[in-house]
């Protein structure tokens, strides 16, 4: 068995350090993924979950009023052709989550 993986992994090494130290000294922040950075995605998130959540609002009611189980609205939405929140298929677990917000929603107003 030869030394060249031993040499291939000192290389990815030393140019890895070598990235890391070139993007420090252009400012990078590296590592930074603690409570306060996390706290700011986490809010981006959630009002873009909320926002489309509203846009739906006034369908969801109607399924919930017919007494839909959840996979039947997810095949509804589906078979209209409405997209989920990233762009695809509808699942129960998504219209459950939604179903979620609205009740969450509703215990808000009236606390």
């Amino acid at each position: 068995m030869s030394d060249a993986p031993k040499q291939v992994d000192a290389a990815i090494s030393r140019r890895t350090r070598q990235a890391l130290s070139e993007a420090k000294a252009r400012g990078v922040q590296l590592g930074k993924a603690g409570a306060d950075n996390l706290r700011a995605t986490v809010e981006k998130r959630k009002s873009a979950a909320d926002a489309f959540a509203k846009q739906h609002e006034a369908l969801f009611a109607e399924f919930v009023a017919q007494g839909l189980t959840h996979r039947k609205m997810a095949e509804l939405l589906n078979a209209r052709g409405i997209p989920a929140a990233k762009g695809g298929l509808w699942t129960h677990g998504q219209v459950q989550r939604i179903l979620n917000r609205y009740a969450d929603w509703a215990q808000a107003a009236s606390a």
